[in-house]
């Protein structure tokens, strides 16, 4: 038997309709060595237990299951099934997460492998939705969510290097989970800080695995008791980890914490506008859509991403046109038209020098001809600005479509049926022009087959045949 070098162990509770999407996906990586997949589940109560027995009938060579008889809960889980890792490593799945990139686990082994050092790898990631659209592309680039990558930046921020991307190091994880708290609202939380103070994380920089953002998860219940509970939790971690690691620079875990209250502070003052603009707007209708939120425009600047410390910002209005000078080594801007969900008549980005407009290379909004609909929160355009034909001088033009007032040109209602009505008309013409290709087909395979028969009965005929043995005849002779 090969020596295994990798156990993906995929942990799972209640997870019938996402996990065999995340099992496909394991299933499907492509490696040059062995590997195994441990599930775990939690004693779900939905049909999990009948589909993992089916997958195990199909994969029982290479899937290991093992069911909880109560609840564990995930720490209590996940210490006790690393304990059954045959694997040099161990990579994580969890089970309404899947991976994206058939390489991922060769990518993160090989970069293990060339450094007897690296003991712990993760990889960026993209964000989806319950039915699998793609809310935010590469995200440790281009956000939303910061890249926590030192002790520090994690203490402090409750960051994340995304479990589900993880290759580490089996006997490190297993003595990483001897020291965490059995009992912590979140086991990934207090291993990440266990890690930075072992090893030092090496990074893929692809969006090899899809977190899937969904209602009521372990990160986001909708039980406010168990939110507090959990927010709880993790402040007692941090403080924990605090009095544990005394020796760490302090001094930057402050900086980094009155950074973020400010952000917060920010956040809130602009969300107490918004409640006093939502209360205007029920005792006046037509004011649902002035602007009260933030556009921030983020500067990828040398290859570094969209930080927080490269961003302009502008108030969002119901129609405006912002300048824009970039600075010489930026290469992509993020434009997130404000945290809510909007919708907008336009939205444009136009190269002043060439008065041509600049298409976007992403969006997780649904373009429908002109119109942009951003039904989640976070709406968000990505453009490549680094061709040096599109200069850096440029301006971003948009137009909010109304919410309330019926009698506006704008009113959502009447733009949105306009655009379905003008695509109803462009499917009608383009039945119309397939109709006349598949009669000009027709048309054109009858003639062919009229000229085919035509030549055949040319050349079989003994006009053509008498004439050409003689010719041929004749040449032999020479």
């Amino acid at each position: 038997m090969e020596k295994i070098e990798i156990s993906v162990i995929c942990t799972s509770f209640n997870y019938e309709r996402y996990i065999g999407h995340a099992l496909d996906s394991i299933i499907n990586q492509k490696t040059n060595f062995p590997f195994e997949i441990i599930v775990v589940d939690d004693c779900s109560k939905d049909h999990s237990r009948e589909l993992l027995q089916a997958y195990k009938e199909k994969y029982p060579d290479l899937i290991r299951l093992f069911f909880n008889e109560k609840n564990k809960g995930l720490t209590r889980t996940w210490i006790s099934i690393c304990k059954e890792a045959r694997g040099k490593y161990i990579a994580r799945c969890d089970a309404d997460d899947y991976w994206i990139d058939e390489l991922k686990l060769q990518k993160q082994y090989d970069m293990l492998e060339s450094d007897e050092a690296l003991l712990w790898c993760n990889t960026s990631f993209n964000i989806v939705d319950e039915k699998d659209n793609v809310l935010a592309e590469d995200v440790f680039r281009n956000g939303p969510i910061a890249y926590a990558n030192s002790y520090e930046k994690m203490i402090a921020t409750k960051g994340m290097t995304l479990t589900s991307s993880w290759l580490v190091d089996t006997k490190l994880m297993q003595d990483v989970n001897e020291v965490i708290d059995p009992d912590s609202v979140d086991d990934g939380f207090p291993m990440q800080l266990e890690f930075f103070k072992k090893t030092r994380l090496a990074f893929v920089d692809d969006p090899c695995v899809a977190y899937r953002m969904t209602s009521n998860s372990d990160s986001r219940p909708d039980s406010e008791s168990k939110m507090i509970y959990r927010i709880n939790g993790l402040l007692k971690t941090q403080l924990e980890y605090l009095e544990k690691y005394p020796e760490e620079d302090m001094a930057k875990i402050a900086e980094i914490l009155v950074r973020q209250d400010a952000k917060q502070e920010e956040r809130i003052y602009f969300l107490n506008k918004r409640i006093i603009e939502l209360e205007a707007s029920l005792k006046n209708p037509n004011l649902g859509q002035v602007g009260i939120e933030l556009i921030t425009i983020y500067l990828d600047r040398a290859g570094k991403g969209f930080i927080e410390e490269d961003i302009l910002q502008f108030p969002l209005e119901k129609a405006d046109s912002i300048d824009l000078e970039l600075p010489e080594d930026c290469s992509r801007i993020r434009i997130d038209l404000s945290e809510i969900p909007n919708f907008f008549q336009h939205a444009r980005l136009v190269s002043t020098d060439s008065k041509t407009e600049i298409l976007p290379t992403f969006t997780n909004g649904i373009v429908l001809g002109e119109t942009l609909v951003f039904p989640n929160p976070d709406p968000q355009l990505i453009y490549d600005v680094s061709s040096q034909t599109v200069g850096k001088s440029l301006q971003f033009h948009y137009h909010l479509l109304e919410l309330d007032n019926i009698h506006s040109d704008t009113y959502i209602g009447k733009v949105l049926a306009q655009e379905f009505l003008d695509a109803k008309f462009k499917i009608k013409d383009l039945q119309h022009e397939k109709i006349i290709s598949q009669d000009l087909i027709l048309k054109l395979q009858k003639e062919i087959e009229e000229t085919t028969n035509l030549y055949n009965s040319v050349i079989h005929s003994r006009r053509w045949t008498i004439p050409t043995k003689i010719i041929n005849f004749l040449r032999r002779k020479k």
